[in-house]
């Protein structure tokens, strides 16, 4: 399932309105823009409504998202529209056309709706709850195998922010002398818990998933010969030997090994650079081997590496996703990265006040065909604004 349009309203019809006019996005997907543009918003938007599909609370919420999904498929062309006012569901649709034209789910503001049974092919009625989605509270396998999409396709979505800590503060906690993670610390969702995420794979899949690791990490320049976990240096272990048995918690990290040391570097000791690039391959790594997303979104992709690296990054995960692996959508005001993305992959920014409209090869294409015979970098295209509409019509 991949999401072809994406529309966003939030705190409609007040002061602090902000929407996304219609946006549609491909396989693979770079948002550019300027600082306060709202490229993290656009994607927090996108990933908010993931976590709610997956069963988060609404909570106060004034936020209104409508989407399409694999729209040049007849067959499973999905519409999906959900508006929400001061943390009740006022409005809720989807329609799958492959289906029928009408909407196979449909709820108001009274949480009064209705639903397509399939064991008993018939529509029939339903009461939910006014603060809770029906797409997820009404998720039955039997009747409505149709939810079941919509709820993998949210539960596998996975959002990294790229410029931020990426798990280097956190650790995991070991049951000794088993060697097994203390199960309520790994939440494979969440970016903070890369170690327990590390291990995790370590176990589940094994050496394939170090060495999909390594491999990648090498293409970016990193020349690491091992990855695994430790007790940090600064704790000494020889303190619990006597309660092993009884003990549940003991905290390991993450160290690496380069094949021009000859030591090994514990994770407090590795730069913020590397251990981003190394947290989001651990990550991406584990999601593709084990659990298969259905979109990756990185925020700032590239932050804080070197031109190199950055480049070398953003064509890994650029090939990952062009094989159809995952949708790929990616935002960055950074030069070296746009000049390594095709502009065929860019969405541009043209930010107003209250609203944001994302240009790209669906709604510019001549503009961007015209552009690729000057022969230009690609950041010229971003400096030179020829895509937004302002410029457009101050020309």
């Amino acid at each position: 399932m991949r999401l072809d349009i994406f529309k966003y309203v939030s705190n409609q019809g007040l002061p602090n309105e902000w929407r996304v006019e219609e946006c549609r996005l491909s396989q693979t997907n770079l948002i550019v823009g300027k600082n306060a543009s709202g490229k993290s918003r656009i994607l927090k938007a996108i990933y908010l409504l993931s976590q709610l599909l997956s069963g988060d609370d609404i909570q106060a919420r004034n936020d209104e998202w409508h989407l399409f999904f694999d729209i040049d498929q007849p067959e499973h062309k999905t519409e999906y529209l959900l508006k929400i006012d001061r943390g009740l569901v006022v409005q809720e649709k989807l329609i799958i056309y492959g289906e029928s034209d009408r909407p196979i789910l449909e709820r108001d503001e009274s949480g009064e709706g209705t639903i397509f049974a399939k064991e008993i092919n018939q529509v029939i009625r339903f009461q939910t709850d006014k603060t809770e989605i029906a797409v997820v509270k009404r998720r039955d396998s039997i009747q409505h195998p149709f939810l079941e999409i919509l709820y993998q396709w949210s539960n596998s979505l996975r959002f990294y922010e790229f410029g931020t800590q990426l798990g280097k503060n956190f650790m995991s906690l070991m049951s000794y002398p088993t060697g097994e993670l203390s199960t309520n610390k790994t939440q494979l969702k969440n970016s903070t818990y890369v170690v327990s995420i590390f291990q995790t794979g370590k176990q589940e899949i094994g050496d394939n998933f170090i060495q999909a690791i390594i491999s990648d990490m090498r293409k970016i320049g990193y020349q690491l010969s091992k990855i695994g976990t430790k007790i940090p240096s600064t704790i000494n272990p020889d303190i619990y030997a006597d309660n092993f048995d009884n003990f549940d918690g003991l905290p390991e990290f993450i160290y690496v090994k380069e094949e021009d040391l000859n030591y090994v570097t514990e994770q407090s000791e590795i730069s913020q650079g590397m251990f981003r690039a190394l947290s989001l391959l651990i990550q991406i790594n584990y999601s593709l081997l084990a659990s298969k997303p259905s979109c990756i979104v990185i925020d700032d992709i590239g932050e804080g590496l070197d031109y190199q690296r950055s480049s070398a990054m953003i064509k890994i995960l650029i090939e990952k996703a062009k094989i159809g692996l995952f949708q790929l959508v990616m935002t960055t005001n950074d030069e070296f990265i746009m000049n390594g993305v095709p502009i065929e992959y860019w969405s541009v920014i043209e930010r107003s006040p209250g609203r944001a409209r994302l240009h790209n090869i669906y709604n510019s294409r001549d503009k961007i065909e015209d552009f690729k015979f000057i022969g230009l970098n690609n950041f010229d295209l971003f400096t030179s604004e020829l895509l937004l509409e302002k410029a457009s019509n101050e020309a």
